[in-house]
């Protein structure tokens, strides 16, 4: 089926200067040249194109891949998603310094969304008066989504998958924005099987692992396959976010990946991984730390395996969606980003799943492929908050003065702006009573808050309120930032000489009276982003 002819209309022509500059930036890609990208068996990789959009006659479409609790720092990803690697990242550019400034679910999905820092959402957890899917719609953000922008300029909008924590409880709410809808409604979804899906505004039922096609990726894989072959023969562009749960806990392989290369492997031991000394950490984490690390022994081998085999299907699922788009002529015009929602911390500093501030929990892969998309690597610092000003700056659409991203449009071009930040505003806003805010609200019903010995799957224990700078060489956090009835903490790493972070230079007498100068520029900074809104966030 050919890619359709879309003449620019009224609200096309906003888009000519961005396209444009997709033509300028062609020229980047051309001449940046390096290796083709490897052909995994049974696919063809034809590199995305180098070649430029039409600037008068067409508007580019969007294809959003976000994986679901995927580290940068320790997980060997890669290796289980080879036709990603080759369709998406060898196609395309790899941003070796991209962050999740709220690294838990929801709120990392509220800031990819929305362009917006977790403070300007109202969304810093999962649930309570501080997170979850109501206080992200009661705050009005749904109208402010880059798929709500995209729909109003003429998008084909379509969403498949996992949206954000709280939407069971409204199991049949089509938020605005979305042309189509096929969002899941329960956390089985996690398990990949016995779920829910909203699909339109009726609510479909899956069932058990008996019939394999009920494997959650393969559900979103086939509804997203569907999508794209519809919206292809319409004369309108189109944006897709396809939303898996791989490799968040607990959804094992897809059958056919039982016998994977990773059944028997041990996760990652890296430097920090159940690290031996934290006495210089906070108070929360020395307390807890017995019963953290004994978390780890007893199922981070098993929860790292899941991960692993779960990105088989992912994998698949990135190479049906790039086939689909091939076979209907609109590769060529399609931009292709797969990222995380917040990444994960696999055994670090003691700790499994996310929320924290450190690397493992932070740091997300983003690569990007698409017309006139530069190949290769860029290490400048961005964040979920940029996706949503990218999306609207390539489709031509003006990007509202409240967002506190900034597009990437120029560094796919291969351009470096005169100006971009050197440092990342990160936030968490803690538990509630029970840890429920938190990770708690992830939970799958019937399976517990605390494993038994016997029992693979878990949730753990939630972690305190935070802020935190992330600069270009140092981390720095202040703990119950948003709890004034708790004394605070600190740690400070410095990145350049400790990584792993197994240091917190602010742990000792010494160390404090070193580095307070420092210290107090940082919090200076910390204290502006925290209340920065739009323009003041990116400066």
């Amino acid at each position: 089926m050919p890619g359709r002819h879309r003449p620019l209309g009224t609200r096309a022509r906003i888009g000519t200067a961005s396209l444009l500059v997709a033509v300028l930036g062609a020229a980047v890609f051309a001449a940046a040249g390096g290796p083709e990208p490897s052909t995994p068996p049974g696919l063809s990789a034809t590199p995305l194109a180098a070649t430029p959009l039409a600037a008068d006659t067409q508007r580019p479409n969007f294809v959003f891949i976000p994986a679901d609790d995927l580290d940068a720092t320790t997980s060997p990803y890669w290796e289980a998603m080879p036709r990603t690697a080759a369709l998406i990242r060898d196609a395309g550019l790899t941003f070796t310094e991209s962050f999740a400034p709220t690294p838990i679910c929801c709120p990392a999905r509220g800031s990819l969304l929305t362009g917006k820092y977790g403070h300007n959402t109202g969304v810093l957890t999962n649930s309570g008066d501080e997170g979850g899917w109501a206080t992200f719609a009661a705050n009005g953000n749904e109208e402010r989504t880059f798929a709500k922008y995209l729909q109003d300029s003429g998008y084909n909008t379509a969403l498949v998958g996992k949206y954000m924590n709280g939407i069971e409880d409204v199991p049949d709410h089509v938020p605005p924005g979305w042309t189509e809808w096929y969002g899941s409604v329960d956390n089985f979804f996690y398990t990949g099987y016995n779920y829910a899906l909203n699909e339109n505004g009726t609510i479909v039922h899956y069932g058990g692992p008996s019939d394999p096609a009920n494997y959650s990726t393969d559900v979103v894989a086939a509804k997203s396959v569907d999508f794209l072959e519809r919206a292809a023969a319409k004369d309108e562009p189109f944006m897709l976010y396809a939303a898996s749960t791989a490799p968040h806990l607990p959804l094992p392989p897809a059958p056919r990946d039982s016998n994977n290369p990773f059944t028997d492997d041990l996760a990652p031991r890296s430097p920090n991984y159940q690290e031996p000394d934290v006495s210089d950490k906070p108070a929360w984490l020395r307390t807890s730390a017995g019963v953290r690390s004994a978390q780890v022994n007893l199922i981070n081998d098993n929860d790292y395996r899941n991960r692993m085999g779960s990105l088989l299907a992912l994998d698949d699922m990135v190479g049906d969606i790039v086939t689909t788009l091939r076979d209907t002529g609109e590769l060529d015009h399609t931009y292709l980003v797969f990222t995380s929602d917040n990444g994960y911390n696999l055994g670090a500093h003691r700790l499994i799943h996310k929320m924290a501030p450190y690397e493992e929990s932070l740091r997300v892969p983003l690569v990007v492929a698409g017309p006139g998309v530069t190949r290769g690597t860029d290490d400048h610092m961005v964040a979920a908050i940029d996706i949503a000003p990218t999306f609207l700056e390539l489709a031509g659409v003006p990007v509202p003065a409240d967002v506190d991203g900034m597009s990437l449009a120029p560094l796919l071009r291969g351009q470096d702006p005169a100006q971009w930040r050197s440092d990342l505003l990160g936030q968490y806003a803690g538990p509630g009573g029970q840890g429920d805010d938190g990770i708690a609200a992830e939970q799958v019903p019937g399976q517990p808050i605390v494993a038994a010995a016997t029992d693979p799957v878990a949730h753990y224990l939630d972690i305190p309120a935070w802020s935190g700078l992330r600069t270009d060489r140092y981390t720095y956090v202040r703990w119950y930032d948003t709890d004034r009835t708790v004394v605070h903490e600190r740690e400070l790493y410095d990145l350049s000489n400790d990584p792993y972070e197994l240091t917190n230079l602010l742990a000792t007498p010494a160390g404090r009276a070193a580095n307070a100068e420092l210290v107090a520029r940082l919090d200076s900074r910390l204290d502006a982003l925290a209340t920065c809104a739009g323009a003041t966030c990116r400066t």
